[in-house]
């Protein structure tokens, strides 16, 4: 079980190092820690709500979260 949630934050991880290096140029990196733990922990659910529910590509997505302010956590 340990295994498991090891996994599924590396995979987390691994998305947002995804998002500063492999979408482009990112001038304004998102510093915000709170903004990408809750990243970290909650990805599967941002991916479904904003690209398989939403309109965003999987790159936008990761560029948002790296570059564009992060996910937006209270609506």
């Amino acid at each position: 079980m340990r295994v498991l949630f090891n996994v599924y934050l590396i995979v987390g991880f691994l998305l947002l190092l995804g998002g500063l290096f492999a979408t482009g140029s990112c001038p304004a990196k998102n510093t915000d820690m709170l903004s990408n733990l809750i990243f970290i922990i909650s990805w599967p659910g941002y991916l479904y709500k904003d690209v398989l529910a939403g309109s965003m590509s999987p790159v936008q997505w990761l560029h948002t979260q790296a570059c564009g302010g992060g996910v937006v956590i209270f609506q």
